[in-house]
């Protein structure tokens, strides 16, 4: 048994799980280090690191039905890859969790959904039209999931160019770069936002959301970022309208710190998901 072939507490098959881990190595546009595709084994591996007992939520993940269904097959262009997503996605009656692989991959997964509100974690607002030539680069994420019809709301993001923030503020895109989240405080902001949220969320967390202290292998790191304790008043707040969700741009590090995070946002998702508060 190799501990990078499945998340540590996979103990269910797919037709009965209540979440299904499930990796997309794909990695063709990274503009800064690439090797996202390493993450989904990457964050396996490390959440055999971590207890199966959430402390936060009093809850053991044992209790869940989890299945890691495995990796997408990324050969060919996006397109194909996105195809793919949907046609594993179309048979899944649990919770999608999803191991990027490059912000593209939430593209990919959030178009399968209909009347969400999708809220990312990022360090940048991803709204460029095309990057590099190229319309499913992972600096165009967000814009192409707006496109979809899709509330948007970012949280941490303090990189842009002037275009896209003209387009965040003409289209009336939700924003709250990590200096509001500093200055207001995640409590206040949540309440901002607890009218906007629909009963229905995708969360996409890019890593690079959290400050390079906490997460140094990322793609593009972006100093002056949030931190876990953020991400966990999230779902303090929100975890039960969750209905899909994916951690990407992991690119692991060689002292395994990015990707142990990454597990662990997983694991406390699953465990928030079962309990009705964190923090006893």
């Amino acid at each position: 048994m190799h501990i990078d072939s499945f998340f540590a507490c996979s103990n269910s098959n797919i037709d009965e799980a209540e979440f299904v881990v499930f990796g997309i190595p794909y990695d063709a546009t990274q503009s800064f280090k690439p090797g996202s595709r390493f993450a989904p084994n990457a964050i396996r591996e490390a959440s055999w690191n971590l207890e199966d007992f959430s402390l936060f939520s009093r809850f053991s993940l044992y209790r869940a039905k989890i299945c890691d269904a495995g990796n997408i097959n990324v050969d060919g262009d996006f397109e194909a890859v996105a195809s793919r997503v949907e046609e594993f996605m179309s048979g899944l009656s649990g919770i999608p969790i999803a191991l990027g692989g490059e912000h593209t991959v939430s593209y990919a997964c959030a178009k399968n959904f209909e009347e969400v509100c999708f809220v990312v974690f990022d360090a940048h607002f991803d709204l460029r039209d095309k990057f590099d030539g190229n319309p499913f680069n992972h600096a165009c994420t967000s814009r192409r999931v707006y496109e979809l019809g899709h509330k948007l709301i970012l949280i941490g993001v303090r990189s842009c160019t002037e275009e896209e923030l003209q387009f965040a503020e003409e289209g009336g895109i939700k924003f709250y770069t990590s200096f509001d989240v500093i200055k207001k405080g995640m409590a206040a902001i949540l309440k901002e936002i607890e009218g906007e949220i629909s009963d229905r969320v995708y969360l996409s967390v890019d890593v690079d959301a959290f400050d390079p202290a906490y997460a140094p292998g990322v793609s593009t790191p972006e100093p002056f970022g949030i931190t876990p304790f953020d991400y966990l008043a999230f779902l303090e707040k929100f975890a039960d309208r969750i209905v899909g969700m994916d951690v990407v741009e992991v690119v692991p590090d060689s002292e395994k710190v990015t990707q142990i995070l990454a597990a662990k946002l997983v694991v406390e998702f699953i465990a928030r998901k079962h309990t009705s508060s964190f923090f006893r």
